[in-house]
């Protein structure tokens, strides 16, 4: 059978790591590859298999494409994600999926107008852990809500030489990078809070640690965000029947439901492998919009961020132009 045609626009640290996975799989392979550096773009290709392109155009255009996969910093997204969709390229965007909800929406609108399927890699969304949460969490498992807590708190300032960590240009700082993923969790199990508020406070222009409240009806889910302090990576849910809690919740491997009813979920599967597959099946199927991370969601995130940036007075350079 005809293996899956992949081009990925950009070849940094995240492109390898998926790329990784990828490698050998035997129904999907990368077949082209552009970066803004030529000869990383090359090194990629010499890796893995692909063919290397000094214009993203040539890449998205080449021989056995069926799909890009955008892997640049999150200011390069709209336009990279348009230039896909006008020529009828599916997308599969990394997050952020853009800088901010108008230019997400935007873009949606785009591939609707032109049934072209499109998504956010928002890689959680994809596989069993967190699909097993949100399923306990539906069938009542735990009872009435009481109480969400989540944990992203990693301290690789010290320790990350890459400029996007902390460039405004980039679109660096802690709640685009990290904090999207507790609140896209949180979004995913209880829908649109009543209520999201920020506080935390600039350096240069980026934020690197933040506190956010989304208020629900009867409970709040407290979030604690940092690329600075060390406090490890949870998602914790208590209700009237039960508890579960979720290790790495972000690419987990693992979650556990304790109380009324005990279960487990356990799996240790390649989970960029098994994004990138069901969003080849998706594509193949003639879908238009993904089923694990539909565009309402996406769009619904977006407008999360933006409310919490305002909360913090974040700006980023890029806006300013458009």
């Amino acid at each position: 059978m005809e293996k899956f045609g992949w081009t990925f626009l950009g070849c940094g640290g995240i492109a390898h790591t998926v790329a990784n996975q990828l490698k050998g799989a035997g129904d999907m392979e990368i077949v082209s590859c552009w970066n803004r550096t030529q000869g990383r773009a090359e090194k990629f290709a010499k890796k893995y298999g692909a063919e290397a392109f000094a214009s993203a155009k040539q890449a998205i255009a080449a021989e056995g494409v069926r799909a890009a996969y955008i892997a640049v910093t999150a200011n390069r997204h709209y336009d990279l994600a348009a230039m896909c969709i006008e020529r009828g390229v599916p997308v599969l965007c990394e997050k952020p999926f853009t800088v901010n909800f108008a230019q997400a929406e935007k873009l949606f609108a785009l591939a609707r107008e032109r049934g072209v399927y499109m998504a956010e890699a928002m890689w959680t969304w994809y596989n069993l852990p967190a699909l097993k949460v949100r399923e306990w969490v539906r069938a009542g498992l735990v009872g009435d809500i009481t109480s969400v807590s989540a944990v992203y708190a990693l301290p690789v300032l010290p320790f990350a030489e890459n400029p996007r960590h902390r460039s405004p240009q980039l679109i660096g700082g802690a709640l685009m990078d990290v904090g999207i993923y507790p609140i896209r969790y949180a979004y995913e199990l209880f829908g649109m809070p009543q209520k999201i508020s920020c506080t935390g406070s600039l350096e240069g222009g980026v934020d690197y640690t933040e506190n956010v409240r989304m208020q629900y009806e009867g409970f709040a889910a407290d979030i604690f965000i940092s690329r600075r302090k060390a406090a490890g990576e949870r998602f914790v849910i208590c209700g009237t029947r039960g508890r579960i809690v979720v290790p790495f919740f972000h690419m987990a491997a693992r979650a556990r439901l304790c109380g009324e009813v005990r279960e487990r979920v356990c799996d240790r599967s390649k989970k960029y492998l098994t994004e990138l597959r069901r969003v080849a099946e998706e594509i193949t199927a003639g879908r238009t919009e993904s089923a694990y991370c539909p565009a309402q969601s996406t769009l619904d995130t977006m407008k999360l961020l933006d409310s919490c940036r305002r909360d913090l007075g974040l700006v980023y350079p890029c806006e300013n132009q458009s």
